[in-house]
């Protein structure tokens, strides 16, 4: 298939909270898969798996292990696990991943003081640069987000309450559509940079008209529509401050 996973060209991307899991450190090589299929994640956002036999002949194990070790990451909700079926025969050609929704939560730790367990809708964005476009977003979000060295103080309450809700109004049809929605790496760094340009009167604004659109209308692609309304909100009140 063309997107069957062939493995990692350059480097694994495994996120501290991954890396020091106590139930993944007692089965190390899971920790390896879980970062050949966050690196490719972080490409395709999704991807047909090889067989279980061609994965353990990548790590060094067997393919009975290889199943412990995706029963294992699904059981943790980092991964998803979707068969791919024939439409003529109904023959199943292979299974595909996806992220899954504590896969965000566990890529965002690390970047506070402490390290805890959040739920999928207690989420912040990882830093993860993809291309010299994505650092220069990076690096502009962090400019206006962390002024000072202690990134904990300079968080706002209200604005972080409005962030979570933004999740959880984004999923809110997630059992009619009988799918998780996650965003990209990409339009969590948006999304983060955002929350921290625009006025908490317009963020407010923003996720009341964000969750009727929400309420009444299933919108196809929620992070990419909440972007959009956020900078146009942000446009508004830089024409606002601009006139003040």
């Amino acid at each position: 298939m063309e997107n069957e996973f062939k493995g990692s060209k350059a480097f694994l991307m495994i996120p501290p909270s991954i890396s020091r899991d106590e139930d993944l450190l007692r089965k190390p090589k899971s920790i390896l898969l879980m970062g050949e299929i966050i690196s490719m994640l972080n490409v395709t956002g999704e991807f047909f798996m090889m067989s279980n036999q061609k994965i353990a002949e990548h790590l060094k194990v067997s393919g009975r292990q290889v199943n412990r070790y995706l029963d294992l990451l699904e059981k943790k909700k980092l991964i998803e696990r979707e068969k791919v079926v024939s439409d003529k025969n109904g023959a199943i050609l292979g299974r595909k991943i996806h992220a899954g929704s504590a896969l965000m939560t566990c890529m965002s730790l690390g970047w506070g003081t402490e390290r805890h367990k959040g739920s999928d809708t207690n989420v912040t964005p990882p830093v993860s640069p993809m291309s010299h476009k994505y650092n220069r977003v990076n690096r502009s979000s962090n400019r206006t987000v962390n002024n000072s060295s202690s990134r904990k103080k300079e968080e706002d309450p209200e604005r972080e309450k409005i962030y979570k809700e933004f999740f959880f109004i984004a999923r809110m049809n997630d059992k009619l559509k009988n799918h998780s929605t996650n965003p990209t790496l990409d339009e969590l760094k948006q999304l983060r940079g955002l929350l921290y340009q625009c006025n908490v009167d317009t963020l407010q604004a923003v996720k009341d008209k964000f969750k009727e659109r929400m309420t009444w209308d299933m919108v196809g692609k929620p992070y990419s529509y909440l972007l959009k309304m956020l900078r146009d909100g942000l446009a508004n009140d830089r024409n606002y401050e601009s006139w003040g």
